[in-house]
């Protein structure tokens, strides 16, 4: 491994950036969490501080905290390196593996025409302020001052196409920057180009590091000007390799310590819902940006806190989106440490305006009044609506008739619920908010089911699965060379008597290729850098690999002593095995007197031979 790189790691913890991404428990000597790589009820990604390692038990994805950005971050090995060695200010001197920026610039170029896109729009806000006083305006009619429009990157895109100019100034591919969604395609044939953004303020889109991935555009008429009530009020770039919409918050760069201190996340709709709240003193808060809910999000959040608050904006809003949401929700709903709620403003107030008429101290206060799970959020709307549509009253057959628009309206909600504990709970609040018996509205809510057959399914068994390799899972010969990947020098007591010991041929190849490399002299850090690189080599690369990581992550270690017992520990199963075979043989009746006599004084010798090695092995 490169000395450089080497101290880059020495200077990083691994636990410290990994945490930005994963909300992290410690367990024993390891951390583990919920993978970002992948989606998951029970934790099974581990990180090893000591060792500077991660390693997924579901996915089999691990390595380092270099290996862990390059892949949460989609960056080059080289950026990641950049990164930390600006972060941590690392003294460390040229790199050889680093490119020269214009390379490294040549590499990504969708990350340059964006970074150039924000910063021009930046400009024309707060530089060139003669011509956006109007998108200053309407930011101070929001509550949002000059420093909150600036802690945001917020921009202006005027009237021409100064950022086509820019882009061609600086010879940027053009067709990546109108894939991109920064401009449009006038002449196909002759490679003519404008600027997609004219006459809108501008909202760029960060990724949970603060790096730009896209732009957001709100019109904004000017004084006198009155625009299409069809005309779209806010318009995005498009999906990219660096940006997806339905994988990315708004404002999670900002909000992520904040959400990590609160143990929580609150979800809101619209950017400056995201920005006042902010502003305002509510810090652990992101939006969604135009789009449902989806399981991205929710699973994003999930790995980093263990409650989400979904605030919507009105009653309607409001149910519509958890109506949308109810399959999201349902993998959460019997996790006994993740907690999702919604709440709802009424009176058409959403939380911008209900910040600026009220405080940020009386929102929080009404959402933890009023935050209840989906289901019950549910409920207590649609029994809501039918008192204020003025069908509950007391007439007896009006009443009637109401209680069984409520249950025919929550009965889609009941369908996504597969814990028999949790659905027992909920027709239990409905049954007491109608005032009817639990078996009456049992009964219904299945017979509507449709078939779905999550009747009588209890999924909180799989909060009990152990998705790690288990020592009862290995053989011996697995073990051992468990053992090796911990400490390699350990090759040096097999010989070549005891890798005829060996029936596994993956395990053979494993031992021999390290003891190869041990023998020409290779570091560990070097060897252990390769190991991968032998694993793929196998039969079974998968099982490797995660015994790989499941050896380097565990508690136990690689010592001598314990090694040598293995080591016997091999020899007396195979001496046990050959004697099962021999006896095998003494009982088929295929020998005559002396053949028994003969395999009888090898079976004793054998035995013998075997309780030697097993009084070695327990030490006396």
């Amino acid at each position: 491994m490169d000395k450089n790189i080497e101290t880059v790691l020495s200077y990083v913890n691994i636990v410290e950036e990994i945490s930005g991404f994963v909300k992290l428990k410690k367990t024993g000597r390891n951390y583990t969490g919920l993978c970002p790589f992948h989606s998951e009820k029970t934790p099974s990604f581990s990180v090893n501080e000591a060792k500077g390692l991660y390693y997924c038990f579901g996915c089999g994805k691990g390595g380092n905290v270099i290996t862990f950005l390059k892949e949460i971050r989609g960056d080059s090995f080289a950026d990641v390196v950049d990164y930390l060695k600006n972060k941590y200010n690392i003294p460390v001197e040229y790199l050889k593996f680093r490119k020269t920026d214009s390379m490294s610039q040549a590499e990504n170029p969708v990350k340059k025409i964006i970074n150039l896109a924000v910063n021009f729009y930046y400009e024309n806000l707060f530089v060139y302020v003669s011509n956006s006083r109007h998108i200053m305006n309407y930011l101070a009619e929001r509550g949002i001052n000059a420093n909150v429009a600036k802690d945001f990157k917020l921009g202006y895109a005027g009237f021409g196409n100064g950022l086509t100019a820019l882009l061609k100034s600086v010879k940027a591919d053009l067709d990546i920057a109108a894939d991109m969604g920064l401009l449009v395609k006038k002449d196909d044939y002759n490679k003519v180009y404008a600027d997609r953004f004219v006459n809108k303020l501008i909202i760029p889109i960060m990724d949970r590091t603060g790096e730009p991935v896209a732009l957001a555009s709100r019109i904004i008429a000017r004084e006198g000007e009155q625009l299409s009530p069809n005309f779209p009020k806010y318009i995005n770039t498009n999906n990219s390799e660096i940006f997806i919409k339905n994988n990315t918050l708004y404002g999670l760069d900002k909000a992520i310590p904040f959400i990590k201190k609160e143990n929580a996340a609150i979800v809101v709709e619209g950017y400056f819902d995201m920005i006042t709240l902010y502003a305002n003193g509510i810090k652990n808060i992101v939006a969604t940006m135009g789009t449902a809910l989806s399981k991205n999000h929710i699973s994003n959040l999930s790995r980093i806190c263990d409650e989400i608050v979904l605030l919507y904006d009105g009653d309607k809003a409001g149910i519509n989106a958890i109506n949308r949401g109810m399959e999201l929700f349902r993998e959460f709903m019997d996790s006994p440490d993740k907690n999702i709620y919604a709440a709802c403003l009424s009176g058409g107030e959403d939380p911008d305006t209900f910040v600026r008429k009220f405080g940020s101290e009386n929102l929080i206060k009404l959402i933890n009044e009023s935050k209840k799970p989906p289901v019950e959020f549910a409920i207590d709307y649609y029994v809501e609506k039918n008192k204020k549509s003025g069908i509950i009253n007391n007439k007896a057959e009006s009443i009637l008739k109401s209680k069984i628009s409520v249950i025919k309206e929550v009965v889609p909600y009941f369908k996504k619920i597969g814990n028999n504990i949790i659905f027992s709970h909920y027709v239990n609040i409905l049954a007491n908010k109608l005032g009817l018996n639990e078996n009456v509205i049992r009964q219904y809510i299945q017979s509507n089911k449709s078939g779905t057959g999550t009747e009588n399914t209890d999924y909180s068994s799989d909060a009990a699965e152990e998705i790690s390799i288990k020592k009862e899972e290995l053989g011996i010969e697995d073990i051992i060379v468990s053992k090796i990947f911990c400490n390699l020098v350990l090759t040096e007591y097999i010989s070549d008597d005891i890798i005829s010991e060996f029936s596994d041929k993956d395990a053979v190849y494993i031992i021999k290729e390290i003891q190869n490399a041990v023998k020409n002299g290779a570091s560990q850090e070097i060897i252990k850098g390769a190991v991968e690189e032998i694993i793929l080599e196998t039969d079974n690369a998968e099982k490797w690999k995660r015994i790989y990581y499941s050896g380097l992550m565990s508690e136990t270690s690689g010592k001598r002593e314990d090694f040598k017992k293995l080591l016997m520990k091999l020899k007396v199963n195979n001496i046990d095995k050959i004697c099962r075979d021999i006896l095998g043989e003494i009982k088929s009746g295929n020998l005559d007197e002396e053949g028994k006599i003969i395999k009888f004084q090898e079976l004793n010798r054998l035995k013998y031979i075997s309780k030697e090695f097993q009084k070695k092995i327990c030490g006396y």
